[in-house]
């Protein structure tokens, strides 16, 4: 593995007044505060947190409370067997009744031990979504960084190249004012230092859209100028086998898809369970107080305790219930051929990502050496123009060969870096 790669041309002086500077560690640590999809997705971790409880297993019993105080107003006229007559007009009926009841359920064949064994682990399920999304936003935002930086490189590559091209224009019209050059030679120079100031407008819009896209990415609105420091130096990964196995036992997709298997399977013992009787504990206290003013009754109070077990059980419902075991069997199936269809698809990306890894480095290590003929190669061509030994043709075509050996040799160093950062997320260690 090369280590300490770093770019050698200057870095970010282009900017006049940067109000926010920002490095890697800056980026990733506004990210884990202020992005909105990490923000989104921690409300379900805290969702499926508040749901792991035994009472929402039914492991524990439900108490109400009840009350009510009713009034009516009515015309009697009631006559006895006895021969007796009563006679009312707007007799009062006062009735108030109040009561504590509680059900416990005692045994549902231990349903309510597989509903807590699923809920836990949906939270596990939850908490490894969430690190999933950590993972893939960190991995976003270092991408997007970096690749801003190459953007802000490339600009300072075309100033760079600006600046010999005005030198240029400068020489040829000394050239053309004492005679020793043609007003076409000094015109052609004045075209290529347009054309290079065009294409310098143009990447100024490009790092514009990047720094505007890693803001967004940031959870970031501000109109500030941006100003990046960073270095390409690679910290260094594991051997490709180390790298399998570390994303075997880390990657967050993996430990989700995983856990989901998990949750089907306990679903299936859930639905296994509803075919065993329920056993359920009652007990409970009324109160009753009544008032009237017409009937066989004047008054009547009564209050006591009530308790007693029910038991039931299901022996017919359409096949509704094997029906439900059956689709939570099939889930857990899908989900076991998700996980291996996901397993073999990390091994694949890791492999891929490594290969890409070893062969940016390998580029990089033969553009450092065109970079240095390159630049030599500019320096030799403006001097010989200078003395005029050489054509514009000719110093254009070092002056471009220059400008693409270095844009290879960043494009070569940022690739590497993202294949570190791909790596990284694939194997589950961005967080670390």
């Amino acid at each position: 593995m090369i280590k300490g790669l770093f770019i050698l041309i200057g870095m970010i002086s282009f900017i006049q007044d940067p109000h926010l500077v920002m490095d890697e560690e800056t980026v990733v640590s506004i990210a884990l505060e202020k992005n909105f999809d990490l923000i989104l997705e921690s409300y379900q971790v805290v969702l499926a947190e508040n749901d792991n409880t035994m009472g929402n297993a039914g492991m524990l019993p439900t108490i109400d409370l009840s009350g009510e105080a009713r009034q009516s107003i009515q015309n009697t006229e009631q006559q006895f067997f006895s021969g007796d007559t009563q006679s009312r007009t707007a007799a009062k009926t006062t009735n108030y009744n109040a009561g504590v009841n509680m059900a416990w359920t005692l045994f549902d064949g231990l349903k309510m031990f597989a509903t807590k064994e699923r809920l836990e682990e949906i939270q596990k399920t939850n908490e490894y979504a969430f690190r999933a999304q950590v993972q893939n936003v960190l991995s976003d935002v270092m991408k997007a960084f970096y690749n801003t930086a190459l953007e802000q490189e490339r600009l300072a590559l075309l100033q760079s190249t600006l600046a010999l091209s005005e030198e240029r224009v400068g020489i040829s019209k000394e050239k053309y004012e004492v005679g020793k050059a043609s007003k076409l030679e000094y015109l052609q120079a004045q075209v290529d230092y347009n054309t290079d100031q065009s294409a310098l407008v143009r990447q100024q819009e490009v790092i514009a859209r990047s720094k505007l896209a890693l803001l967004q990415l940031l959870g970031l609105d501000t109109s500030d100028s941006l100003s990046l420091q960073y270095n390409y130096e690679l910290n260094g990964l594991l051997a490709l086998p180390e790298l399998e196995e570390t994303a075997l036992q880390q990657n967050p997709d993996l430990q989700y898809l995983q856990s989901q298997r998990e949750v089907a399977v306990l679903t299936t013992r859930e639905r296994e369970r509803e075919l065993y009787p329920s056993l359920d504990f009652n007990l409970g206290y009324n109160y009753s107080n009544l008032k009237a003013e017409a009937g066989f009754l004047q008054s009547n109070r009564t209050n006591g305790v009530n308790y007693g077990l029910s038991a039931t059980m299901t022996l017919f419902d359409g096949l509704n219930q094997q029906r439900a075991i059956q689709n939570s069997r099939i889930q857990s199936e899908y989900a076991m051929t998700a996980f291996e269809q996901a397993k073999m698809q990390l091994l694949t990306a890791i492999r891929s990502g490594f290969l890409t890894l070893k062969n940016s480095l390998t580029l990089v290590a033969l553009e450092e050496q065109n970079l240095e003929v390159a630049k030599e190669n500019v320096e030799i061509a403006l001097e010989r123009y200078r003395i005029g030994k050489s054509n514009p043709l000719e110093i254009r075509e070092a002056q471009n060969n220059a400008v693409n050996a270095q844009i290879r040799h960043l494009e070569a160093l940022n690739s590497a870096k993202i294949a570190e950062i791909e790596l990284k997320r694939l194997s589950g260690q961005i967080i670390n």
